[in-house]
């Protein structure tokens, strides 16, 4: 990576993604007034900007959730020379959170001018782009329902959470990779990128995310009494193959489903087709750790 200077980043804030958008950027502006931004109220703006004018820039600065993150996949992949850094302010941020990006607006200035990146793997499901987590059945139903709330954070997805546990019935699935076919029926499935979901729920423990491998996780219905120590373990990192859960490293897949839904990190969609699964390529991230 080439020197870097403040007038190679870009900033973008996105001020629907959190509750402390307007805070981070009077902040950020004091701390960088010589660094350009742009704040995007709407897909339509966003794509405007990054297809007219990213190409100025060496870095750019997201500011907002997985979601927002998701939305820069595209403009990363036609402008490889455009390096993406993180400044998180989303309800999980399961993404920054293993690439290490933290709230410190001073430190990711500094690991940016100190010039350092890392390769991270890009998905590609379907015609659309993923870096962290996609997945169908139980968690898709949760990020559906999630998404219909007036408000965000850890604890509406909690009582989400709560709800679909109660409500939610398990999918029928077919899932073909390597030469092999797994089916039967799945209270979730999860094509993992990086280790969590977010907020340090780590479904996919043994995630690389430059390994050039999709780490697939199957989990069937789990009794109720189960859950509790279920949870607890998805929160230490310590998930590891049962009846109940197992994990399979794969190049690509295929997933035939009933279910109605899926989602594309943490993004709820509608299912109405077979899942194509695989690894396009890698996006240059700045490296944090």
């Amino acid at each position: 990576m080439k020197k870097i200077t403040l007038q190679d980043i870009i900033f973008v804030i996105n001020p629907h993604s959190g509750t402390k958008s307007s805070k981070i950027l009077r902040k950020f502006i004091q701390i960088a007034p010589e660094v350009d931004y742009f704040i995007s109220n709407s897909l339509e703006e966003f794509d405007v900007f990054l297809t007219t004018k990213c190409e100025k820039y060496k870095v750019l600065i997201i500011c907002g959730g997985d979601g927002t993150i998701n939305t820069t996949l595209k403009y990363l992949v036609r402008y490889p020379n455009l390096k993406l850094a993180v400044l998180p302010n989303g309800s999980g941020n399961g993404f920054a959170r293993e690439l290490g990006f933290t709230g410190d607006i001073k430190k990711l200035l500094n690991k940016i001018l100190k010039g350092e990146t890392e390769m991270v793997d890009l998905l590609k499901v379907n015609n659309e782009l993923s870096c962290n987590m996609l997945g169908l059945g139980f968690d898709s139903y949760v990020a559906n329902e999630f998404d219909k709330m007036p408000t965000r954070g850890l604890k509406t997805y909690v009582y989400c959470t709560i709800q679909a546990l109660i409500k939610y019935k398990p999918i029928q699935a077919k899932v073909t990779f390597d030469g092999s076919v797994i089916e039967g029926k799945y209270h979730m499935i999860n094509i993992a990128n990086t280790r969590q979901f977010g907020n340090n729920a780590l479904i996919a423990p043994g995630a690389i995310y430059n390994d050039g491998l999709l780490d697939l996780v199957l989990i069937k219905k789990i009794p109720f009494y189960v859950v509790p120590g279920f949870v607890i373990r998805l929160f230490l990192g310590k998930l590891k193959n049962s009846k109940y859960v197992q994990f399979v490293k794969v190049n690509n897949l295929v997933i035939d489903s009933n279910s109605e839904t899926y989602h594309v990190d943490g993004e709820p969609k509608a299912l109405a087709e077979t899942l194509n699964v695989e690894i396009l390529k890698q996006i240059e991230v700045v490296q944090m750790k």
